[in-house]
């Protein structure tokens, strides 16, 4: 996920940069990561999506929804997908477009 989060800064002249912020929850065996759209110049921070795992890495599961996935090659998949879905890009779009406001 961070080596994602880093390609965008240079697709976007860091307008857009993303980033992942792991963190664990009090009284959870479970390691979460959020992968965050940010704006720099408006101080602002979307969250595009969250994910888990416990300390064996796999199975990852998405946070608010059933996806989960066993294997490494799954989750660059449903990644790889999610990072270039029309969705995505229609909020990226978005948020370019209030810096160029």
């Amino acid at each position: 996920m961070r080596e994602q989060a880093a390609l965008l800064g240079a697709k976007t002249k860091n307008l857009v940069e993303a980033s992942a912020q792991t963190h664990v929850a009090d009284n959870s065996p479970n390691i979460n990561h959020n992968f965050l759209l940010v704006v720099p110049a408006l101080d602002y921070a979307y969250s595009l999506f969250a994910i888990w795992h416990g300390p064996g890495i796999y199975p990852v599961g998405v946070m608010g929804n059933k996806y989960q996935f066993g294997t490494e090659q799954e989750f660059i998949d449903w990644l790889g997908a999610t990072l270039s879905s029309p969705d995505t890009k229609r909020i990226v779009s978005n948020l370019l477009a209030q810096v160029a406001a």
